[in-house]
């Protein structure tokens, strides 16, 4: 009886094929397969029917969070300090199409996780508008956003759209408390390192508090870090600008995280640094060159020093830690 056909998209020993006068077996490369149990070419695609469902949960999606969305508008736009929610977005939604080619190819698989943290977000979201928490409601957003995908599009997907999902807190305003206890000490650390770069820059400075003196010819005058100068901002930005280098280019997880948490300490030099120019440009130029559109200029041009010093934190790990290709001997024997 003559053995059954060896199926050639599974592994088999060529040589041994040879030997036995069969006829060689193509081996199957495990480098081209599917990773994340997808499905195959084609099989993947959402049902026009999901596609509905998904619509239609979008909609209340945005019936619930209406009062929400048109007060993050309005902060975005009124409030210079949080003014980059308006990009959040759009770079959440360019992580998507990072993804989309695998998206694409992955079956949705319904999670009852997910059901219950939409229930659980949706319940939230009406408790706080019945309370009128409305800052905390906009946390319960992430939630139902998590909920709603895990449950129609399974975990598979979640394991690709969490990164978008969780970019998305950026562009929520922290609550005013929360916000204060931020924003004080940092108003403390960029007068106390503003005060110690007017030095190095050879302009006599005393710091008390977050009041930075300066010597101006003949006599002493005063600069106030104010809470707008704490670095809040730039914090989030650049921390918001660190993600999008960290994640944008192949990596091992602990760098790309490494490199995300850079982004505090370059917030709080180049905020220093902005407080300290202002302290120059107040002694050589006079008060008018301090403030106003100077000052706001200054804040976006500390942007440039702090793209350098993360990329350059990249170059530093791309060439302190270098991955080795595995060699595979063929001498004395090996195979």
């Amino acid at each position: 009886m003559s053995s059954p056909a060896t199926r050639s998209d599974q592994p088999s020993d060529l040589s041994a094929m040879n030997a036995g006068g069969a006829a060689p077996v193509r081996r199957f490369d495990y480098s081209t397969s599917i990773k994340m149990n997808d499905p195959a070419p084609g099989g993947g695609s959402v049902s026009p029917m999901a596609w509905m469902i998904i619509a239609v949960m979008a909609l209340e999606f945005l019936l619930l969070y209406r009062i929400n969305l048109l007060q993050l508008v309005s902060v975005w736009y009124s409030n210079p300090n949080f003014s980059q929610g308006f990009a959040i977005p759009f770079i959440s939604a360019f992580f998507v199409y990072q993804q989309w080619p695998v998206l694409r190819s992955l079956k949705p698989q319904r999670s009852a996780v997910g059901l219950a943290l939409l229930i659980f977000g949706t319940a939230t979201q009406v408790l706080f508008l019945v309370t009128g928490q409305i800052q905390f409601s906009e946390l319960s957003m992430l939630v139902v956003l998590f909920g709603m995908f895990l449950w129609m599009l399974g975990w598979d997907y979640m394991k690709l759209l969490w990164l978008p999902i969780c970019y998305l807190l950026f562009m929520i305003p922290p609550p005013q408390a929360l916000y204060v206890k931020l924003t004080t000490p940092l108003q403390f650390l960029a007068a106390s390192l503003g005060g110690h770069l007017l030095t190095m820059f050879g302009i006599p400075s005393i710091v008390t508090a977050t009041q930075i003196h300066v010597q101006v010819r003949a006599h002493w005058d005063s600069l106030d870090v104010a809470q707008a100068c704490s670095g809040i901002r730039s914090l989030t930005a650049f921390f918001a600008l660190a993600i999008v280098l960290a994640y944008s280019v192949p990596r091992p997880v602990w760098q790309k995280l490494f490199l995300a948490l850079c982004a505090l300490p370059i917030a709080i030099f180049c905020n220093a640094l902005r407080v300290a120019l202002t302290g120059v440009l107040f002694v050589s130029a006079g008060q008018e060159w301090a403030r106003g559109s100077t000052h706001a200029s200054l804040g976006m041009l500390m942007l440039i020093p702090a793209m350098f010093l993360q990329l350059g934190a990249a170059w530093a790990l791309d060439h302190i830690f270098i991955e080795e290709p595995n060699v595979i001997s063929t001498t004395g024997g090996g195979t």
